[in-house]
């Protein structure tokens, strides 16, 4: 998401804190982007909490879990809102840092991250020497500067080409793609064999949980020691474009963590052999459910090019 994006969804939060405390709206609140979506959502809170004395928009606050916060019967609860021109899907819960296992406690020690990990297998030199295999890229990719630039002009080219079924650019790209593979799994094999940290795996699993996605958040709250109280009283609100119409979604979210806090004594991770993914799974006695699955991914271009990031599906939701 954008930066001019993020500022019109915080400004559609300040729309609904609006509408909440019966404030006027401007003509610029009406020209939001979001401004339907931020309405249906105000309108559904309303008829979900009949007396709110008052609401508060908490923002891009790194001390606290939700976008608002409402007063209802002088209890204080939390919500947060997520809109989409889409419908709303089921089982993908976040996509995150590529480094949020390693900056957030999960492992005891000085654990290398993804990123230092390829660092240390030259990654982007190994990248740029298959990609070098092909030899007639065009003059306008060839004469750019910025290596980096040039490394995903180069492979986007090829995606290109090889969309056009061109064998040479296909080839290349398969032997990135399992090259990149295999180097997940090696990284993944060696965060197997680091000491975990169950007490922080519980809090990572409660805040993606919690909508809690964006980096500064994730390392602020996950080492808050009350946050959990925060979470008794938590819901996230869902504001999706579905035939026509804004369909709205209330998920209780405080009560199935509870439910789930309640039912598992212990939390890890287990990293499935040869696989590019690791699960955070509850455990109770010898028994054992998948909660979150985490894979390793690059969102841009092709595997192994642009923009790593960790794809958190919720398995909770099956």
């Amino acid at each position: 998401m954008g930066k001019h994006e993020r500022h019109s969804i915080e400004e559609a939060e300040k729309i609904i804190v609006k509408i909440l405390n019966s404030q006027k709206l401007t003509a610029s609140d009406k020209k939001n982007r979001w401004f339907k979506h931020a309405f249906s959502i105000a309108k559904r809170i309303k008829k979900d909490f009949l007396n709110i004395s008052s609401s508060y928009h908490l923002g891009n606050r790194y001390d606290n879990t939700g976008d608002i916060m409402i007063i209802c019967k002088s209890k204080e609860i939390f919500l947060e809102i997520k809109m989409s021109d889409t419908k709303l899907g089921i089982g993908t819960k976040a996509n995150i840092s590529q480094d949020a296992l390693t900056e957030n406690y999960l492992f005891t020690g000085k654990i290398k991250s993804w990123s230092k990990f390829r660092q240390g297998k030259k990654h982007d030199k190994w990248i740029n020497t298959y990609l070098n295999r092909y030899k007639r890229y065009p003059q306008k990719i060839l004469k750019i500067t910025n290596l980096v630039i040039r490394k995903e002009e180069k492979a986007r080219f090829l995606r290109d080409l090889a969309k056009k079924r061109n064998k040479k650019a296909k080839n290349i790209l398969s032997d990135i793609r399992e090259k990149d593979r295999k180097e997940k799994i090696e990284y993944l094999t060696y965060l197997s064999n680091q000491k975990q940290q169950k007490e922080f795996i519980k809090r990572f699993f409660v805040l993606i949980i919690l909508g809690i996605h964006r980096k500064e958040e994730l390392e602020n709250l996950i080492k808050k020691r009350d946050f959990f109280q925060e979470i008794q009283n938590f819901f996230i609100y869902y504001a999706n474009y579905h035939k026509g119409k804004i369909v709205v979604k209330q998920e209780d979210t405080g009560k199935k963590i509870r439910k789930i806090l309640k039912k598992y004594s212990n939390f890890k991770i287990i990293f499935p052999e040869k696989l590019t993914y690791c699960k955070i799974i509850g455990v109770k006695n010898k028994a054992f459910k998948p909660l979150l699955q985490i894979v390793f991914h690059w969102k841009n271009i092709a595997q192994g090019i642009k923009t790593p990031c960790l794809n958190i599906f919720d398995l909770t939701a099956n």
